[in-house]
């Protein structure tokens, strides 16, 4: 889980995705954790936001026992601009990550 605030800025219409992956490889299951905002011509964009998400399984393969690295990245959707997107704008950002022991 992240909290803070994620920002878009452009002079076009652009489209910034903020996305988790874990060993640099994106959750297959239950499904990606991400989310995406769009900036119109000129917006100015500082919206608070939250990334929350479960992930069982990358396209690594399960997620076994041990360290793991957990990165928050901003990229593209498709071919359109990313513009000056970031995270963080007079924010404190917080990650959570918890363990979650399989059902029996």
């Amino acid at each position: 889980m992240g909290d803070g605030s994620s920002r878009t800025i452009s002079h076009l219409r652009i489209y910034g995705r903020w996305f988790v992956t874990i060993d640099g490889v994106e959750c297959r299951k239950p499904g990606m954790i991400d989310i995406a905002m769009y900036n119109n011509n000129g917006d100015r964009d500082y919206i608070p936001s939250v990334l929350l998400g479960i992930c069982e399984e990358t396209n690594a393969g399960p997620i076994g026992k041990g360290d793991h690295t957990i990165t928050v990245s901003i990229g593209r959707i498709g071919n359109n601009n990313i513009g000056a997107a970031s995270s963080g704008w007079a924010s404190t950002s917080i990650l959570e990550v918890q363990e979650m022991c399989p059902q029996y």
